[in-house]
């Protein structure tokens, strides 16, 4: 193994060390209006149209964050596109099509496919020279959300599935704004990361020697494709140095979801470089810290950063079997959602295990394993919640009525 942590990918997300350049904004189109700034981080425009700018790094997983501090309101968008996003002229705006979604604070509207719906939509409050606003993407929940000074102004954008994104940001003439990718905010919602990871040559050392002493427990001289990857053995060995316990605790599930985990009991060397230069730890005592206060996060039962989480250990936990399994076994299933505490916050948690042991179900897949959170929202501890003319899997419409309103 390298003692250098590579990237097969240019743009994606990397660490800031001594010398390397860290992220900020370009002007991809070549847009003879738009002016950077020396420190790239901020832009002007010479007309009275829209020049816009994004971000040198894109994300296609995680939990992202960066925001802007306003020096001189007016009418901008703020927001993300995709690597296809093209605006066709000086007259649109970041949002102007099926490729980006921007919203604009001094008036207090979204935008997204603009051809469809040109006047956008109402969200948000109305922004002010001084105002810090921040946006974030969960590709867990497929939710874009933003912030005004740290408040949370709710989801403003949902898709099925949104493609990798570049932070995006668009000027009217007038308008003055200095964008932050990190690594230090002084908004940053709860379980979101910036995307300008920072360490130094010690740190990164450090980081680096914890890796290989792990990857060394479970690399095969005989496998050629562990050169930059710790395996299960490693993967489970590290566990039980961060304090799990038992097979109920969640620092793996924990751990996995935070590295943004593509294989199930395996953790790349870029990932890891990039969760903790975020987390700023670069020690295992450090990383011990970060992990119990992951654990402890979760027991403060925040429902934006469960959900993501919840929805993460259901793609991770089917990958044991396989990328082409499409569900849990019966026992597996049961096993996750008493990890993830349903034996506890979901009043008919018993019901629903009995009702799902004697079921003729051969698994759980994907629109079952999301129900039964929608279900446990719906319902809170209160049966007479249930709304008839919802939709809901045949599965879990026979638990409500053969066990529940029976």
């Amino acid at each position: 193994m390298s003692n250098n942590f590579t990237y097969s990918n240019p743009g994606v997300i990397e660490v800031t060390t001594q010398g390397s350049k860290p992220p900020c904004l370009e002007n991809w189109k070549n847009d003879t209006y738009l002016k950077l700034e020396n420190d790239k981080m901020s832009f002007t425009t010479t007309q009275w149209n829209f020049a816009t700018a994004r971000g040198t790094v894109f994300v296609s997983a995680g939990r992202w964050y960066y925001d802007l501090t306003i020096k001189t309101s007016g009418q901008a968008r703020i927001g993300w596109a995709s690597q296809n996003y093209a605006p066709e002229s000086n007259q649109v705006g970041c949002g102007s099509d099926q490729d980006s979604w921007g919203w604009d604070g001094s008036q207090q509207k979204t935008f997204t496919d603009e051809k469809k719906n040109s006047s956008g939509k109402t969200y948000g409050e109305y922004w002010n020279a001084n105002d810090i606003i921040g946006t974030s993407i969960d590709f867990d929940l497929n939710e874009i959300r933003y912030y005004k000074n740290g408040k949370d102004m709710g989801v403003a954008f949902r898709a099925n599935k949104f493609p990798a994104l570049h932070p995006c940001i668009s000027f009217y003439r007038g308008c003055q704004m200095t964008v932050n990718f990190g690594p230090t905010f002084k908004h940053c919602p709860l379980g979101f990361y910036g995307m300008n990871p920072t360490v130094n040559a010690t740190q990164k050392k450090n980081l680096l020697n914890i890796f290989l002493q792990y990857h060394k427990k479970g690399a095969s001289l005989s496998d050629s494709s562990s050169r930059d990857v710790m395996k299960a053995k490693g993967v489970m060995d590290l566990a039980t140095e961060l304090g799990s316990k038992s097979p109920m605790d969640p620092h793996l599930l924990l751990l996995a979801w935070k590295l943004r985990s593509k294989k199930f009991c395996e953790f790349l060397d870029n990932e890891w470089m990039v969760l903790w230069a975020n987390e700023k730890a670069s020690t295992l005592d450090d990383i011990k810290a970060s992990v119990n206060r992951w654990v402890k996060e979760l027991e403060k039962n925040d429902p934006n950063l469960n959900k993501s989480f919840y929805i993460f250990v259901f793609d991770y936990m089917r990958r044991e079997k396989g990328e082409k399994c499409t569900a849990l076994e019966k026992d597996d299933a049961i096993y996750c959602w008493t990890l993830l505490g349903f034996n506890k916050k979901f009043k008919f948690f018993p019901d629903w295990e009995k009702f799902l042991k004697t079921s003729d179900s051969k698994g759980i897949n994907r629109d079952v394993w999301d129900s039964i959170y929608r279900l446990h929202e719906k319902l809170g501890g209160d049966i007479k919640k249930f709304d008839e003319d919802d939709f809901w899997p045949i599965l879990i419409d026979d638990f409500v009525h053969d066990c529940l309103l029976k």
